[in-house]
């Protein structure tokens, strides 16, 4: 009984190497898309790469033209800031004078038009 059992047990191991052989020698690896494949994302990679390096330029030129407006922006307040200046230094003058002199003013910027 032993006997009639092992090989039994060795019929079907033998048979399923055999099928297990048969199987395998099936299966194929297409190596050659995969190739493709990689080469296409490659190609893809590159082209991002050089994409990611004209925007970097254009950035790097932007970012220039940003530093120049702001030093003109700058040179622009220095100048309101003297002007502002400048005002309050003349509306803090005519503060101070009398009516004769305020008459002698305006007369000497707009003239003698009085109406008669």
């Amino acid at each position: 009984m032993k006997e009639i059992l092992t090989n039994i047990l060795l019929v079907i191991i033998g048979g399923l190497v055999v099928y297990s052989i048969l199987t395998t020698a099936t299966i194929k690896v297409d190596v050659k898309s995969f190739y493709d494949k990689i080469d296409n994302l490659q190609s893809k990679i590159d082209s991002a790469a050089m994409v990611n390096r004209e925007l970097d330029i254009k950035i790097a030129k932007v970012d220039s033209s940003i530093n120049l407006i702001n030093n003109q922006i700058s040179i622009v307040d220095n100048n309101i800031n003297i002007i502002k200046a400048n005002t309050n230094e003349k509306v803090n003058d005519v503060d101070t004078f009398t009516v004769s002199q305020l008459e002698k003013f305006f007369t000497d910027r707009y003239g003698t038009n009085k109406p008669q």
